[in-house]
């Protein structure tokens, strides 16, 4: 395999087939000290992390396959050991977007708007796309201008827009079986032969849980869905 991509939580590679391995790691993003997966830098690593984010991920690829959502996920590839495992899926053109759903006003959310909302705030599954780009701080980009800019059509934006929402309610039903609730999530779109589906990964790494009013950790989430520790 030729490695195309060292990211903060995975690493890329190609295969000669043409399709590509994802790598998953045990390092964490954070601000301060403090763990955020939406956080643009690595702070150090977690044990067993990238294991968690392995399984969560095939986990909800799986739940969205049942639910006839499409994805870039083809199956589980080598084991290298430990935290850093592989799944294998298509090769993708990014768009280089996050479309984040909101059940709840958490995080970045509130400190943006808190002279409106209260932390914890029930929010109609409000969808927000960003751009993904660290030296701006992920910046929120507009519908319009999504599509103005060349970014994506109009009609990719509403696509987005309209799947994400529909895999929203797929994992939240889900989790809420389970005693857990959703507050946000974010996906990442792209372009595989010629259709736009989720790629990247839809794990720990890319969404908030809790349970009883507390956000669980990664290793606490991946305890709660394969009932098991790491």
């Amino acid at each position: 395999m030729k490695k195309i991509y060292t990211g903060k939580t995975k690493d890329v590679f190609l295969k000669e087939d043409g399709n590509i391995v994802l790598r998953f790691k045990d390092s964490v993003t954070g601000s301060e000290g403090v763990i955020d997966s939406g956080a643009n830098e690595v702070i150090g690593e977690v044990a067993g992390k990238g294991y968690a984010s392995l399984r969560t991920t095939i986990y909800f690829f799986d739940l969205l396959k049942e639910a006839g959502i499409p994805t870039h996920y083809i199956g589980r590839g080598e084991q290298y050991g430990h935290g850093a495992d592989t799944i294998v899926v298509k090769r993708a053109r990014s768009y280089n977007i996050e479309v984040i759903c909101r059940e709840k006003a958490w995080g970045s959310f509130v400190r943006r708007y808190g002279s409106y909302v209260k932390q914890g705030t029930v929010l109609p599954t409000l969808v927000e796309f960003t751009l993904k780009d660290d030296q701006r701080g992920d910046p929120l980009i507009t519908e319009d201008a999504l599509a103005a800019l060349g970014i994506v059509t109009a009609e990719a934006v509403r696509y987005m827009k309209n799947t994400a929402r529909q895999a929203t309610a797929v994992i939240k039903l889900h989790l809420a079986q389970k005693g857990l609730e959703l507050i946000d999530i974010k996906y990442e779109f792209g372009e595989v032969d010629g259709r736009t589906v989720i790629i990247d990964e839809v794990s720990g790494d890319s969404m908030r849980v809790a349970k009883d009013g507390r956000v669980l950790l990664q290793k606490e989430l991946y305890a709660e869905l394969f009932g098991e520790e790491l």
